[in-house]
């Protein structure tokens, strides 16, 4: 299974990451213009030069905030009470 970036337009590249999390770069022309990433409901704040840049940069943001999905996963099985035996 190769997951590839796909061109949405000439300002917006993205992946769909188990078709669950939308991992986005899009170019802003707002104030400074410049490639901007989001990651699901997340973005970063900072612009970045090149479209390569920011790209890298989404796909190491994007893998920190599925690190944070698991560390609260195994918080909440590790919470949960074990089913009561019969």
């Amino acid at each position: 299974m190769t997951v590839e970036w796909e061109k949405h337009d000439d300002t917006t590249y993205f992946i769909n990451l188990a078709k669950a999390l939308l991992v986005a770069v899009v170019f802003d022309r707002m104030g400074t213009p410049g490639w901007k990433v989001q990651v699901g409901k997340r973005s970063l704040k900072d612009k970045f030069a090149t479209a390569d840049d920011a790209k890298k940069i989404a796909l190491a943001y994007a893998e920190r905030i599925l690190n944070q999905c698991r560390e609260e996963l195994e918080t909440i099985k590790a919470s949960e009470h074990p089913p009561k035996k019969a």
